[in-house]
């Protein structure tokens, strides 16, 4: 009987939410100039001083969204020996016996990657969330309904990719999978 192994931890990047929080208050600044000084454009008052204000929601959330990590880091991800364990809010469990691979994929030169799952179909006919239920349908597009994008966590995504590999060629050694 094989000894039962640590899981594998992964969490947010504290960097990246400093950049992130960075970011966020330049355009949330921007956005305060934009309603404070409108004529200093050469558009419409109107127009600039609602592009100021979407530029103050949108970012100010974001800032707010990076205090949270910055302040938390999160557990993004945890690998075990029975699966994958993903997500920091809503969490997804994908036993390793249900995965038969992964696949890398890049989206505007973000890489992502696909878990490649068995039976698909029956995963998202289960899921009663529907908001995640559409997400998951969407993800299909690219050929399995989870995906991993290694956004927010403190691991490359080479080194992520060739983690998760050799942990699903671990299992398949010592279950018998083929």
């Amino acid at each position: 009987m094989n000894k039962s192994e640590e899981p594998t931890r992964i969490y947010s990047n504290i960097g990246k939410s400093i950049l992130m929080l960075l970011g966020s208050l330049l355009f949330v600044a921007g956005g305060i100039f934009f309603v404070m000084h409108p004529e200093s454009f050469d558009r419409e008052p109107t127009l600039t001083i609602a592009l100021g204000i979407i530029c103050i929601l949108f970012f100010g959330c974001a800032a707010i969204l990076s205090i949270r990590y910055l302040f938390s880091n999160r557990l993004m991800l945890e690998i075990t020996d029975q699966g994958l364990d993903i997500g920091d809010k809503f969490k997804t469990f994908i036993e390793w016996k249900d995965i038969t691979g992964f696949k890398e994929i890049a989206i505007y030169s973000s890489p992502i990657i696909i878990i490649l799952i068995k039976n698909s179909d029956a995963v998202i006919n289960q899921e009663t969330n529907k908001i995640k239920k559409k997400m998951m349908q969407f993800n299909m597009n690219y050929g399995s309904p989870y995906s991993i994008s290694k956004g927010n966590m403190n691991i490359s995504h080479k080194e992520l990719l060739k983690l998760l590999n050799e942990k699903l060629i671990k299992y398949k050694e010592n279950n018998g999978v083929s």
